[in-house]
């Protein structure tokens, strides 16, 4: 795979390449043109090909079912048949082609600001290319997300934690579940419930937890330890629950066991 992850001008900038065995003109049709868009861009695209023309997303539900989510975009750079620019809300997806001896490169550089969300789009872009190549008439392997997903947190370090400069801990982790789901797992068979001990799924190894102070299932859990606060919270993601784990206070030392602790949640919920 050839995905490289960066932070340029305060933002996150994804790139991904892929060989493909077509000419660039035929490989242009699928990336502008809508009836092409349709299988394997992840939405429904409209869009006005000049610069400054706008684009329109939509995501559906079921067939038959009223829209769930629309947004907007605009064209920043229209250079036919090799460059290929727009706006998706905040994000900036860039679409450049080079011609090669056996058809094309197809380049994609994704500038946003989630960094945290970047398996998520690694993962959801390499099947969207895979579904390219189907396309464009190739063969393509059939992949798991959840395997992808859990590859590219690996790949780009995201299963790291942010450390303070007095020792607080935070990590922030997408994983391929619903909240209910992960929350779920973390309880176990016990029900959190303020002033009782925290489920064992909410404590790392090393930790001796207070009684829970505060509990919003399946959103949110915290307790004290000796040094300060440790806090849970789980939101919607892009593909799953987003969880974000804090523990304040002198806590550089639990970084390991709080990353083993994560990394093995993250594992039962990929299957």
């Amino acid at each position: 795979m050839t995905e490289t992850l960066s932070s340029e001008n305060g933002r996150t900038v994804l790139r991904m390449r892929r060989e493909l065995r077509h000419p660039v003109e035929k490989v242009w049709r699928a990336i502008s043109e809508p009836k092409h868009l349709a299988g394997w861009f992840p939405a429904a695209v409209e869009l006005d090909l000049r610069v400054d023309g706008p684009v329109t997303f939509t995501f559906e539900g079921e067939p038959g079912a009223p829209v769930d989510l629309r947004s907007h975009g605009v064209i920043r750079a229209y250079e036919p048949p090799s460059v290929l620019e727009y706006t998706w809300g905040v994000e900036v997806l860039r679409w450049e082609l080079t011609p090669t001896a056996d058809g094309c490169t197809l380049h994609l550089t994704a500038t946003y600001d989630d960094r945290s969300g970047s398996a998520s789009f690694a993962g959801g872009w390499t099947l969207c290319f895979d579904a390219l190549e189907r396309l464009l008439g190739d063969t393509a392997p059939e992949r798991d997300y959840r395997v992808l997903h859990e590859h590219f947190v690996k790949v780009f370090g995201l299963d790291e934690a942010q450390v303070a400069a007095d020792g607080e801990l935070r990590f922030e982790r997408q994983l391929v579940q619903p909240k209910e789901a992960v929350w779920e797992r973390l309880a176990g068979a016990q029900t959190a419930t303020v002033g009782t001990p925290p489920p064992a799924g909410f404590v790392a190894k090393g930790i001796e937890p207070g009684p829970v102070t505060a509990v919003e299932e399946p959103l949110r859990l915290v307790y004290p330890w000796s040094g300060g606060e440790v806090t849970w919270t789980l939101r919607d993601g892009n593909g799953g629950a987003r969880l974000v784990l804090t523990q304040t206070g002198p806590a550089a030392d639990y970084r390991t066991p709080w990353h083993d602790a994560i990394e093995f949640l993250a594992a039962e919920l990929a299957g």
